[in-house]
């Protein structure tokens, strides 16, 4: 009896787990700061940890070789990539591919479903060597920025953004750049694609499998 309360706190305790949020805290000022947030637990990214410098090595005498025996060449084994292409055909490798390609855009549909932002904040200044040079360049910028906002609100449930693109005509201006991104998915939500997506993979990978042909 004792072992299936063990067992039983066991399986509670992974399922509390599953309700946890994984958070993801990005800074950028000059300088990227990226860390992963786990219940309690921290695991910072970037900046990397400064490794401990190891003592060099005595480099290690080689061994003189061994005068090598005659040996009887070996039958080259037949292109691995050309025997499966000829196998499926180019309509099957294509067919594969759109498969594939299918799989990882509902894994990434999934994923994005179950993100939350909670803050997004961006600041960029626009400078140029003219103030008609900061002008193009201030357009080109804000001709790419602002649509890719606009999709990420419309893929991804943002709760609360600040986003400033301004141009920066004084003299000896330069370009500066200000952003800080909190994010976070269920861990439950991270398993159920896991689950879902795995088995589709498995049977693409077992149609996509070549078939051994018998040796006559």
């Amino acid at each position: 009896m004792l072992a299936l309360y063990i067992i039983l706190g066991i399986l509670l305790f992974l399922f509390l787990i599953t309700l946890f949020n994984i958070y993801v805290h990005a800074d950028y000022d000059n300088e990227l700061s990226l860390f992963i947030k786990i219940a309690f637990v921290k695991i910072t990214i970037l900046p990397p940890k400064p490794k401990k410098e190891k003592p060099e090595k005595k480099p290690k005498k080689k061994k003189k070789n061994k005068e090598k025996t005659d040996e009887k060449p070996k039958n080259k084994e037949p292109n691995k990539v050309f025997s499966y292409v000829k196998q499926k055909g180019i309509s099957g490798i294509v067919n594969i591919v759109q498969r594939i390609s299918s799989l990882a855009i509902g894994v990434l549909k999934d994923f994005f479903s179950h993100l939350v932002i909670d803050e997004l904040y961006v600041d960029l200044r626009i400078a140029g060597d003219t103030a008609e040079d900061a002008a193009v360049k201030y357009g080109r910028i804000c001709s790419v920025f602002f649509p890719a906002l606009r999709l990420i609100i419309e893929i991804v449930k943002v709760k609360h953004y600040d986003v400033n693109v301004n141009p920066d005509f004084n003299e000896n201006a330069v370009d500066a750049a200000k952003a800080k991104v909190v994010a976070r998915i269920r861990i439950l939500a991270l398993l159920k694609i896991a689950v879902t997506r795995a088995f589709a993979a498995l049977r693409l990978f077992i149609k996509a499998k070549p078939k051994k042909i018998k040796k006559k």
